[in-house]
C-alpha cells in the first residue's frame, strides 16, 4: 500500500510553524511498511482542502490529514472530507458525551467536535479532545488527525499505528552513515555503484558539517530488512578511512553517555561561543550526572583568566580564538572538576568580531585526556545561531570519535 500526507494550516504556509507532524508520520509509515511518495500542505480553506483530499485519494491508498479538527471557523478538515468523499457528517454520541463530561458548554463547539463522517473508526486522543478519525472508502482510507504533535503521538499509541501496520505488507528500515571532511560529490562518487540498487536504496545528503549516506531497505519484516542494510553498510564502511566515519547513534549525546558509562570515564566542559549548548545536550540524557561532572561558560576574556586559568599572555599574543587559548581552557576545566576527560570550545559566531586571522565562523575545540590534548579547527558558513549549532554538533562528534579511538 502507498500513502500520502495532506497537512492543513495556513500557519504552515506562512512559515510560522514547522511541519513536525509530517516527520512523525513518515517514520511511522516506514515502520509499517507503507510507501509514501508525496505530502502536500494546504491552507485553511474548505474548497482547497477538499480538492487536496479528492486528488490524493485518486493517487493513494491511504491519505492522512493533519490539522483542522478543532472547534474554530478555520477548522475545516471534517467538512472537506465529507465534500471529497460524499460521505455525510453525523453526530457521534461518544464524542458528545465526552464533551459533556468535560463541561464544554458551547453548543457550537460541541457540535463541531462531535460531527464526523458517517461510519468512521475512532482512535482515542488521551492528550486533547479531537480523536483520530479513519474514514473507510472503497478499500481506501482517509485518516483525519489533530495538528498538535503530542496529540498525534497519543492517537498513534492508542491503536492507530497497529491499524496501519495491518495495512502495510512489509517493513521499511533506514540507517545512516556520517562522513566528515569530504565533499558530497566525493562521497557520492565513492558509493555511486551502490546508489544504482533499488533495494536497499543508497543516497547522499549534505548536512551541517558532514555528509550523510542514507540506506533504506524494504522487506517482509524488521530482521530481514536490517540484514539487507547491514550487507550494504559493510561495503560502505570499507570504502572510507576510519577517521572520516562518524558515529551513527540515535543522538551523539546518548552515544557519549553510553560510552563514558561503559568505560568509567568522567567529563567536564568549558564553553565560550556555544554558551552552554554542549552541556545542555549532555544533560538532556537521563543519568548523565554519573559521567558529567560540570561545565563552565567563560564568555569573556576576564572569565577565561579568572575561572579557567587561561594565561593573560596567551590572550594578548594569540587571542581568545586560538588553539593555545582553547587548549588552556580544556586543561583548566579538567583541573577544576578533576575529570578524566574535558572538552573546550571557543570561536567567533558573528556578525561582528571577525578579524583577518579569524573570520566569522572560526571555531577551535580541544579535548584534554590523560593521553594529552587533541585540537580541531573549523570555519563555518551561516548566521550566528547556525554557526553555534554546527559547532556544538561537531564538538560532540569530535569528542566521541576521539575517546572511542583511544579506548
Amino acid at each position: 500500500m502507498n500513502a500520502e500526507i495532506v497537512s492543513t494550516g495556513t500557519e504552515l504556509l506562512l512559515g510560522k510553524s514547522c511541519n513536525e507532524d509530517a516527520r512523525i508520520l513518515c517514520e511511522v509509515l516506514a515502520r509499517c511498511g507503507i510507501d509514501i511518495y508525496r505530502y502536500t500542505t494546504v491552507g485553511d480553506n474548505l474548497n482547497r482542502v477538499s480538492q487536496a483530499y479528492f486528488e490524493a485519494l485518486k493517487r493513494s491508498d491511504i491519505v492522512i490529514s493533519t490539522g483542522g479538527l478543532g472547534g474554530t471557523n478555520d477548522d475545516v478538515s471534517k467538512q472537506a472530507a465529507s465534500l471529497a468523499t460524499s460521505i455525510p457528517l453525523e453526530t457521534n454520541k461518544r464524542i458528545k458525551d465526552f464533551l459533556k463530561e468535560k463541561r464544554v458548554l458551547s453548543k457550537r463547539i460541541v457540535e463541531s467536535f462531535s460531527s464526523i463522517p458517517a461510519n468512521s473508526i475512532l482512535f482515542e486522543n488521551t492528550v486533547g479532545v479531537a480523536p483520530g478519525i479513519v474514514v473507510p472508502l472503497n478499500g481506501k482510507y482517509l485518516i483525519l488527525l489533530p495538528g498538535p504533535p503530542s496529540e498525534l503521538r497519543s492517537i498513534l499509541k492508542s491503536g492507530l499505528e497497529v491499524f496501519l501496520r495491518k495495512l502495510g505488507d512489509a517493513y521499511i528500515s533506514n540507517e545512516v552513515v556520517r562522513i566528515y571532511g569530504m565533499r558530497e560529490s566525493e562521497v557520492e562518487e565513492t558509493v555511486h555503484d551502490l546508489t544504482l540498487d533499488s533495494n536497499p536504496t543508497v543516497a547522499t545528503f549534505l548536512k551541517k558539517g558532514w555528509i550523510e549516506i542514507s540506506i533504506t531497505a524494504k522487506s517482509k519484516n524488521e530482521i530481514s530488512a536490517n540484514k539487507l542494510i547491514s550487507r550494504i553498510k559493510e561495503k560502505i564502511l570499507t570504502r572510507f578511512p576510519k577517521e572520516k566515519i562518524g558515529k551513527t547513534n540515535k543522538t551523539l549525546e546518548e552515544g557519549l553517555y553510553r560510552f563514558f558509562l561503559e568505560k568509567n570515564l568522567t567529563l567536564s566542559v568549558a564553553e565560550s561561543i556555544t554558551g552552554g549548548m554542549i552541556s545542555s545536550r549532555i544533560v538532556s540524557v537521563p543519568g548523565a550526572s554519573s559521567v558529567f561532572m560540570g561545565g563552565i561558560i567563560s564568555y569573556s576574556n576576564k572569565s577565561k583568566i579568572k575561572v579557567l586559568g587561561v594565561s593573560s599572555d596567551t590572550l594578548e599574543e594569540h587571542g581568545a580564538i586560538s588553539e593555545k587559548c582553547v587548549t588552556e581552557m580544556a586543561l583548566g576545566v579538567k583541573k577544576i572538576f578533576n575529570t578524566k576527560i574535558s572538552i573546550a570550545i571557543t570561536g567567533v559566531a558573528g556578525p561582528a568580531g571577525d578579524t583577518k586571522n579569524n573570520p566569522t565562523g572560526t571555531v577551535w575545540s580541544a579535548i584534554y585526556s590523560e593521553k594529552g590534548v587533541q585540537t580541531l579547527k573549523h570555519v563555518y558558513a551561516g548566521n550566528r545561531n547556525e554557526v553555534r549549532k554546527m559547532a556544538s554538533e561537531d564538538a560532540l562528534e569530535f569528542l566521541l570519535r576521539n575517546v572511542s579511538k583511544k579506548a
